[in-house]
């Protein structure tokens, strides 16, 4: 263990590569854990579990008095997370996690965050005390480590333009760090869903009733569901921003990164395919297939990362101009894609947004649900 880890930071961040050598030091498989001399460790995965898909906040009980059971609840916790099956439920838990390491990361001298970004992600980074007129600059990250995450935030602040970046390096403060490395937390947890050894490793039996109750607890949540979606894209359901878009496409008007980003996570979303984007983009004068091929595939997750990326919250397409014509239900929400889920709910409605033809009823596209 680094002499500037402990014990329970190892509690505190399970996820480092520390805190696996020390769960590999008991030397116990997923069906010793099933032994009433493990109890409180099952609990306390299952609480976690529990608890992302609730909304709870997971650093609120943190129990530091028992280390060994915070260490160890963690891989069981991914276990049964794994064992769902549910996409939602990844992503849920994997934010849940994100969010409460990323509360006390905020809290942590300098030399302990870049140690844990070195040593468990493997990250370039150096301590720094670059100061500016407007703001302390503590960490100097290697663009390639930069770009493999901060592409996640749609905030005009992670753009690079609008970061300090000499020589290959993105400078960054406390703050921003801790946000870099809580969100690769997270695009850690959902990538290893997507690997064959999760996908295909067996819940010990003993086990399984703790699976069919976070199973119930799922079914009960269903409505929340954000990646639920009717096979086909539903056009009548598709918000004003969207709308306004996918019109400005079809004229063959030039949009800004920002727009073209926010139409085509959208409709991969809902269920639109690859072609069926690329489809959507023909008319511009720009427009290059091979190149629009190779960035609709990375944003769907395709290439690169196999990071599937989601719209833009409304706030951001606000702060961008993108937000036309909003109608009663878009003061409702806060995400294009609860948007569209609600309308598909609701049904056909004479106040729903009409496609670039007119048509109010849906069309069918691409077949298969967003997984």
């Amino acid at each position: 263990m680094s002499k500037m880890l402990t014990k329970e930071d190892l509690a505190k961040y399970p996820f480092l590569d520390q805190s696996a050598a020390f769960i590999a030091g008991y030397n116990l498989t997923l069906s010793d854990l099933t032994a009433p001399a493990y109890s409180g460790v099952v609990d306390r995965a299952v609480e976690r579990v529990r608890r992302s898909i609730e909304g709870g906040a997971g650093a609120a009980t943190l129990n530091l008095g028992d280390t060994e059971t915070e260490i160890l609840s963690y891989p069981l916790a991914l276990a049964l997370v794994y064992a769902s099956g549910a996409r939602w439920l990844v992503n849920r838990f994997a934010t849940s996690e994100a969010k409460r390491c990323e509360e006390l990361l905020k809290m942590e001298a300098a030399p302990k965050l870049a140690e844990i970004a070195k040593s468990s992600f493997g990250w370039k980074v150096d301590l720094e005390d670059l100061r500016l007129e407007w703001e302390r600059l503590t960490f100097r990250l290697g663009l390639a480590d930069y770009l493999e995450v901060a592409p996640q935030f749609h905030s005009p602040s992670w753009k690079l333009t609008n970061k300090y970046v000499d020589k290959g390096y993105v400078f960054l403060d406390t703050k921003d760090f801790s946000r870099l490395l809580a969100e690769n937390l997270k695009l850690r947890i959902i990538r290893k869903s997507g690997e064959e050894e999760a996908k295909n490793f067996e819940l010990p039996a003993a086990l399984q009733p703790h699976l069919s109750g976070i199973l119930g607890l799922l079914e009960g949540k269903k409505e929340l569901y954000e990646d639920e979606f009717p096979e086909g894209v539903v056009d009548e359901a598709r918000p004003p921003c969207i709308v306004a878009i996918a019109n400005d496409l079809r004229a063959g008007k030039s949009l800004s990164h920002m727009a073209r980003f926010a139409i085509t996570t959208f409709m991969l979303n809902v269920g639109e395919s690859v072609d069926g984007v690329l489809k959507l983009f023909s008319n511009v004068a720009d427009f290059d297939e091979g190149k629009a091929r190779y960035q609709v595939e990375h944003i769907a997750g395709m290439t690169g990362s196999r990071t599937k990326y989601a719209p833009p919250k409304c706030e951001v397409l606000r702060s961008f101009g993108l937000c036309v014509e909003p109608d009663k239900l878009c003061a409702t929400v806060s995400h294009p894609l609860n948007y569209y889920k609600r309308r598909v709910r609701a049904g056909p409605a004479t106040s729903a947004p009409r496609g670039e033809d007119g048509r109010r009823g849906g069309r069918k596209g691409a077949q298969g649900r967003h997984r």
